[in-house]
């Protein structure tokens, strides 16, 4: 087959095409899954706290993250679980939300090194062994948490709780396939850098180097670190090269180099093959449901607060009055505040009176509804899947704006309460950062879901416009 030179660059011509088509189609597909992941875990977190398993972590929101790194699994005693396990899983959920957020998943960033530490991260509980007895001590600690959960949960949450564990062993099971497969291809990106930077470099010298394999080793070291600086020389890999170029079994390990990277057809065609748009759209559907959580715990943290709120001015004169108006049937007056909106878009701000109850009230009817599409063998969710696409995507649209809009009235409501509670008082008001926060990662993933449906929908009618079939 091809000499060193000549197969070298052919190398470097399937290399490059092939890189161009992993940041094109393998990557989108790795942050979906790390994704479908980060809203599992967050759901299961939330879940944790609502029942009372974990503790919420007061210092969540200030943590700064600036790499991956494992997560800590020491031991720790049995009468120390929900402390451990309330920092470790909060640490846990946080880091994925910037490797969903903030990380830049590509062939040029995630490197061996970096593979590595993503695997070592994923790793930090065994999802497919969840168990009270498992050996590791993480994994044994949120299976005693889960085990806790279970008992004596209705069907509903039961489920809820089966339901995200099948998906994050899902998305972890893609996960981890896709990772070892980029290992597997850097691998191959490393050997044609140094096809292209060293082999190809003119200080290299070529009949020295291709006078042996381990010559043309020796060579390649030679200039290693002045093309490449602290980067690891990988031996292995190295000699690969050199087999590659002068084994007495070459050709046949250049026709496997050049097999393995080759796009194939059915590589090229995967991702329009198995792409079923309704599905897109009903998996942004579902995830309104991921909102149910924070909703519930924003609905009675709103009503603890406006009962230490009224309770302050309930003095034997409020007491009579309302006994009197009971005695009579008069109906109380509604309860309305004043809130202080803030405008995001223009950073200005107004008045608005909100009636306290009637607003609680919706809270609560949106909780319901999500929950009547919660599963995905439930009525609600069968009639979205019988729905016109056109009517179930101007709902989701709807579904967005109402969220969003309920959220300015929310950070007003935490703001109104934490600022008109008596100094005495303010230690017992119920904040809502935390529940505000997850409302909006909740909206981030809904609309990115929404927007890859709408991408895709458009890509295709222009396709059919031009006369290109899938």
């Amino acid at each position: 087959m091809a000499d060193p030179l000549e197969f070298s660059q052919k190398v470097i011509e399937a290399t490059q095409a092939k890189i161009d088509w992993h940041n094109a189609n393998v990557m989108p597909e790795l942050v979906e899954n790390y994704r479908l992941f980060h809203t599992c875990v967050k759901n299961l977190y939330d879940l944790l706290i609502k029942k009372s398993l974990l503790k919420p972590d007061p210092y969540k929101l200030d943590k700064k993250i600036s790499g991956i790194k494992p997560l800590d699994n020491s031991p720790f005693i049995d009468g120390d679980r929900i402390t451990v396990m309330s920092g470790r899983f909060s640490e846990f959920e946080t880091m994925l939300d910037w490797i969903c957020t903030y990380y830049k998943f590509s062939i040029e960033t995630l490197k061996i090194p970096e593979i590595k530490k993503l695997v070592d991260y994923n790793n930090s509980f065994a999802w497919n062994s969840l168990s009270p007895n498992n050996t590791i001590p993480n994994t044994r600690g949120l299976g005693q948490l889960i085990f806790e959960m279970k008992q004596g949960a209705d069907a509903l949450t039961s489920s809820s709780i089966s339901d995200i564990l099948a998906k994050i062993q899902k998305a972890t099971g893609n996960i981890a396939k896709t990772l070892k497969d980029l290992a597997d291809f850097q691998k191959e990106v490393y050997k044609y850098k140094i096809r292209a930077q060293i082999i190809l470099n003119q200080k290299f010298d070529k009949e020295k180097g291709f006078s042996s394999p381990s010559e043309e080793v020796a060579q390649i070291k030679k200039l290693f670190s002045s093309v490449f600086g602290h980067e690891p020389f990988y031996t292995q890999l190295v000699e690969e090269i050199s087999r590659e170029d002068l084994a007495a079994n070459k050709e046949e390990l250049q026709a496997a180099v050049l097999d393995k990277l080759a796009i194939k057809e059915d590589e090229g065609k995967k991702k329009a093959q198995t792409v079923d748009t309704k599905e897109m759209l009903l998996d942004a559907v579902h995830s309104l449901c991921a909102q149910i959580t924070p909703f519930t715990d924003i609905y009675n943290k709103l009503g603890e607060n406006n009962e230490l709120l009224q309770s302050v001015s309930n003095s034997f004169w409020a007491q009579f009055i309302a006994a009197l108006k009971k005695a009579l049937g008069i109906a109380d007056k509604p309860i309305e505040y004043e809130l202080i909106i803030v405008e995001q878009a223009t950073n200005t701000k107004r008045k608005q009176k909100v009636d306290f109850s009637s607003f609680r009230a919706e809270l609560q009817k949106k909780v319901n509804f999500y929950n009547s599409f919660s599963l995905k063998n439930s009525g609600g969710y069968k009639k979205f899947q019988e729905a016109d696409s056109a009517k179930v995507l101007d709902f989701l649209n709807r579904q967005i704006t109402d969220i969003q809009k309920a959220s300015v009235l929310l950070k007003a409501f935490d703001d109104f309460f934490k600022n008109n509670a008596p100094a005495d008082k303010r230690s017992k008001i119920k904040g809502l950062s935390m529940e505000l926060m997850a409302i909006k990662n909740n909206i981030v993933n809904t609309n990115q879901k929404r927007a890859e449906y709408i991408s895709y929908v458009e890509e295709q009618e222009q396709m059919k416009k031009l006369g290109i079939a899938n």
